[in-house]
């Protein structure tokens, strides 16, 4: 083996006699200039197809690729290689020469085939196996198979001493031809005198041969008889062997099937590696050879990351996007696919008609699809991000026997048991003929919509139990579908189908965190239904519709930091649900409103919301949301300083959701019942407690109370004077908050940060930290935490000896309605402290001042 730095120093040496610089080579050969550089510093091997690239720009005569390849790649020794004197502008060697036996005539691909190397070594395996005579290329028109058995054949050339011969059928419309145009591609000619029919002479011929065939373009011919004609050649002929290409697999018993699909899609473009062999480095090759100074910005990466997966990676796709970088920016021409299929044309003259444009080779797939397969395949575009055969039924009308044809063309795709896909642009093709059956095109969106609707609203149960992990996972693969029923319903005003959905709404939106996404849709879903109806509807079931959608958006609005927003929803939707006695949907407004009356410090209606949620309740028999009342009146409790009520009650909760099962809300629980044990100094207790929220909001993605659980553990550091692990666990949970935009859960991570960076004598960094917090709180109307964080910059003042205005701020914070127990209770601390240190006549003066002020002003005071 060579060491991979000399033959870094035989390509620099052969691009310095050409008089090029790597700049300018690297644009040759297609690859980045740190690629080239790595390549020639000995820092890496070139990939097969970089290696390829490189001996074309190179002239490697064909007859050599192979052997430059391998020493490119470290399998062989450099000395392998003609000296460069010998090769550059040597007049005797040119392209014309051929690595390919005599006996062949195989075309000579006019691009280099890109990402293909894993395909290409296993095919290269399967034709070496003596039980492998007959193996069938199957994927979609533009997925390239033809390329890719050509590539895999020009690798084989001492396996096939007699030849390797590409028969192309692609213009070929009878069986009754496959005979002599096979023998025509083998150079055979039929002997008219001979009693043999051309067939059993063609046989006759290839008898004792060692051949393969490349039969390309098949899938049209599969429509009539003939087919077993190829079988019979095997039989006759034991040493050939067939590589055939079409868009379905041939139905032959000794048929080996082989599935080509679209180049891999990098999941980052940004770095280096992630290009290599993938379907972003065919999009830029081809993008430079349509425009020589197209240079990628890490905007068109992103981009081209999008058209990549808006076309599965399929090669043709890419080859054509990328001809419209002449006039179009990269994001451009992604939008231009997401509009629509006709954009993918172009009117290169060297391709044939039918690979000018998607829609050419999408229209040659439908003609051969019959006129049931071809209405089941329309009806399919209806579907979004795959579909289960269950739902194929059901929504499609769609048979077993016609998915399994479908997939068997290459339409239709298994992606996993029982579920289906289409590729984004046969879907596109296919909604294209719906759109031309208005009357079917309706029938087939509103069975989607109710099917969707109806699974997506029977989740709910199961989204609340122990089975919420593998709820939540079936739900997430299924929610393109969802949003695409969500809009049919709301387009339709199809309100009970919403309404009865809302449930798994909420709690799915809200464990994964979608809290935008679903304030908007559930927006839009008010705003129709208000239009249609009015603000107060007629119907009662649209005035239950219209409770429920509001109590839901209310927690995703307060989720979003829009405290006054979320209660002004809550209270609406409790005056209309009470008005209608809506005991079922009652409990869930009883249960979000006392959390906003909690968090804007009103502790007695608070208090007040969630007894009366656990009441009704009960009465309805939802323990779940008998549960989650316990659990509210059990922070309240904490919140207001009684705190072995506080420990009772949420002792009671954890215990009441480990029983419903639900792991998120087990961890909800243990997130207050940490909070609790902390305040009582039951610091192992505490810390149990937020470790196992920890392992369980993990388990289910539920990053909110992750984020929640990080910060109990930083407390219980905090209070042991593990200060250092303190604000490690507070930046956690910060992270995670600003991640999901939980601006009021942000500001108490940054104030309680804070403390700890003061107790470690950082006085400027907690005084930011605090200032940050009291800024957030502020613009959210979030009292409590304001509060927090003005107790704390309380006591810097004092530290800083600013007597004067830290009494001021402990007085007031003292007063205030909104202070929790724990923030009253450092404000009479410090309050205490202050005053031995201040005159009777400071105190005096102080408290008429704090009489004048409000929260507010004194929060302007300190943000200026």
């Amino acid at each position: 083996m060579n060491s991979p730095i000399m033959f870094g120093e035989w390509l620099r040496q052969r691009r310095d006699e050409l008089g090029l610089t790597r700049k300018e080579f690297a644009r040759r050969v297609g690859c980045s200039i740190s690629t080239l550089r790595k390549i020639e510093d000995g820092e890496r091997h070139p990939s097969v197809q970089i290696a390829e690239l490189i001996a074309n720009c190179l002239d490697i005569p064909p007859a050599e690729h192979s052997t430059f390849v391998k020493v490119a790649r470290g399998e062989l020794t450099v000395d392998r290689l003609s000296p460069v004197s010998k090769l550059v502008g040597n007049p005797n060697i040119s392209p014309a020469s051929t690595a390919l036996p005599l006996r062949a005539n195989l075309p000579v691909l006019p691009t280099p085939l890109i990402g293909r190397q894993r395909e290409i070594e296993e095919l290269i395996r399967l034709l070496r196996d003596p039980q492998c005579r007959l193996l069938t290329l199957v994927g979609p028109g533009g997925i390239w198979n033809t390329r890719l058995a050509i590539e895999t054949a020009s690798h084989m050339q001492e396996v096939f001493a007699d030849g390797m011969y590409l028969v192309s059928l692609a213009s070929v419309n009878t069986m009754q031809l496959i005979v002599p145009v096979i023998a025509d591609a083998v150079g055979f000619a039929f002997q008219g005198a001979s009693s043999a029919d051309p067939k059993a002479q063609l046989f006759n011929y290839l008898k004792q041969k060692q051949v393969l065939l490349l039969t390309d373009n098949l899938e049209h011919l599969l429509i009539e008889p003939g087919i077993e004609a190829l079988a019979e050649l095997l039989a006759n002929a034991p040493q050939v062997k067939l590589l055939a290409t079409s868009r379905e697999s041939l139905g032959l018993q000794g048929e080996w099937i082989f599935e080509v699909h679209g180049l891999p899609v990098p999941e980052n473009p940004q770095t280096e590696d992630s290009t290599q062999d993938t379907s972003i480095e065919l999009f830029l090759q081809r993008a430079r050879r349509a425009h020589v100074e197209f240079n990628a910005t890490s905007e068109d990466l992103s981009a081209i990351l999008r058209i990549c997966n808006l076309v599965d990676g399929m090669p043709l796709a890419l080859e054509l996007a990328a001809a419209w970088v002449r006039t179009l920016t990269c994001d451009e021409i992604a939008k231009e696919i997401e509009r629509g299929l006709d954009f993918l044309r172009v009117s290169t003259r060297d391709l044939p008609p039918r690979h000018r444009s998607m829609r050419a080779v999408f229209d040659h797939s439908w003609k051969l699809l019959n006129e049931e397969e071809q209405e089941v395949l329309a009806r399919l575009s209806v579907f979004r991000g795959g579909f289960a055969r269950e739902a194929a039924e059901q929504v499609a009308e769609a048979t077993l026997s016609v998915l399994s044809a479908l997939m068997t063309k290459s339409l239709i795709r298994r992606s996993g048991a029982g579920c289906y896909d289409l590729h984004e642009l046969v879907r596109q093709y296919a909604a294209d003929q719906l759109a031309d059956q208005p009357q079917v095109k309706k029938g087939a969106q509103e069975r989607h919509g109710n099917y969707y609707l109806a699974y997506f609203g029977q989740a709910d149960g199961r989204l609340r139990s122990s089975a919420q992990r593998e709820t939540l996972a079936e739900l997430t693969a299924e929610m393109d579908n969802v949003r695409a029923a969500w809009d049919w319903a709301v387009v339709h005003r199809e309100f009970t189908l919403i309404e009865q959905s809302l449930r798994t709404f909420i709690m799915f939106y809200d464990t994964r965190c979608w809290y935008q996404e679903g304030y908007d849709i559930l927006g839009r879903a008010v705003d129709v239904l208000e239009a249609a109806y009015g603000q107060l509807p007629v119907d009662k079931t649209n005035q239950v519709a219209l409770g429920h959608l509001l109590t839901t958006r209310s927690l995703l609005t307060y989720r979003l930091g829009k405290l006054e927003e979320a209660r002004e929803m809550q209270e609406r939707s409790l005056k209309l649900q009470r008005s209608l006695n809506d005991l079922a949907n009652l409990v869930e407004t009883l249960a979000f409103l006392s959390t906003v009356m909690s968090l804007t410090g009103n502790y007695a209606r608070a208090t007040e919301l969630c007894i009366e949620g656990r009441e009704k309740s009960l009465a309805v028999g939802d323990q779940w949301f008998a549960a989650m009342c316990l659990s509210l009146h059990g922070n309240i409790a904490i919140l207001t300083g009684q705190h072995k009520l506080a420990h009772e009650l949420l002792q009671t909760a954890v215990a009441e959701w480990r029983l419903i099962g639900d792991l998120r809300f087990t961890a909800f629980g243990l997130n207050y019942l940490g909070q609790i044990a902390l305040i009582l100094e039951r610091y192992d207790e505490a810390r149990s407690a937020f470790e196992e929220s920890v392992a369980l909001n993990s388990s289910v993605g539920a990053r909110g109370n992750l984020g929640a659980a990080y910060e109990g553990l930083g407390s219980v550091a905090q209070v042991q004077g593990k200060h250092e692990l303190a604000i490690e666990m507070f930046r956690k949970a910060v992270d995670t908050f600003a991640e999901l935009g939980l601006r009021f859960h942000v500001g108490q991570g940054l104030a309680e940060m804070g403390r700890s960076y003061f107790a470690l004598g950082n006085d400027n960094d907690a005084d930011r930290l605090w200032g940050e917090a009291l800024r957030i709180a502020t613009e959210i109307r979030g009292a409590p935490v304001a509060l927090y964080a003005l107790i704390n910059m309380a006591g810097l003042l004092a530290k800083r000896g600013d007597m004067e205005h830290a009494l001021e701020m402990a007085l007031m914070i003292s007063n205030h309605p909104a202070s929790s127990h724990y923030t009253r209770n450092r404000a009479a601390h410090l309050h205490a402290e202050l005053e031995a240190q201040l005159t009777p006549e400071q105190i005096e003066a102080i408290q008429a001042r704090v009489g004048e002020k409000t929260l507010e002003s004194v929060v302007e005071d300190l943000l200026k």
